[in-house]
């Protein structure tokens, strides 16, 4: 028996937290204590990692909201298809075209300029807008590679049995039967 797994679940999956972590400590931490390659590029394959799975649960919560039920298993594999391309389509021009890359420092300034305030003015301060610094590297399209790995982990359908593959297991062996019992196989 496959069940319905709950809005947002790939964003659970270990991988998924194990990139938060790495992206928050990367960027907070290991950057300005060991800046180089190794730092350079860690944020980079944890964000590409992040974002479709980010923007696909998203689109399950908005689906749902506006609909009032869960989308198909079509419908949520063709908004994963987008949620990839569009990671895709935010994060390569940056690396490779200098006007792409001032509009994604300033943007993603813009998106965290709120957070920065918040937090400026509990301590009575206030913080003026700055754009990200950002260094535009081609080799960084190496984490592109990400998306894949966010597509088996998000996709759903027959190939991608949510409840995980169903192997026998010496439990499932039913007194004199040669064969396996498996769950849900009645």
């Amino acid at each position: 028996m496959i069940r319905e797994r709950s809005l947002g679940a790939p964003l659970l999956h270990p991988l998924a937290v194990l990139s938060v972590v790495v992206l928050v400590a990367n960027d907070h931490w290991l950057k300005h204590a060991h800046p180089g390659l190794l730092s350079g590029k860690l944020s980079d394959f944890a964000g590409v990692f992040l974002l479709p799975l980010l923007l696909h649960a998203l689109f399950e919560l908005s689906y749902r909201t506006v609909t009032g039920r869960l989308a198909s298993a079509r419908t949520a594999q063709r908004a994963l298809v987008v949620c990839l391309a569009l990671t895709c389509l935010v994060f390569a021009p940056p690396e490779l075209w200098p006007p792409a890359d001032v509009a994604y420092c300033y943007g993603l300034g813009a998106l965290q300029w709120p957070f920065r305030q918040l937090c400026s003015m509990v301590h009575g301060e206030t913080v003026a807008f700055v754009p990200v610094r950002a260094t535009a590297d081609p080799s960084d399209l190496i984490a592109l590679s990400m998306v894949w790995l966010a597509w088996r982990i998000a996709r759903r359908g027959p190939n991608s049995s949510i409840a995980g593959p169903q192997t026998p297991n010496i439990r499932h062996f039913r007194h004199g039967e040669q064969t396996p019992h498996l769950p849900g196989s009645e």
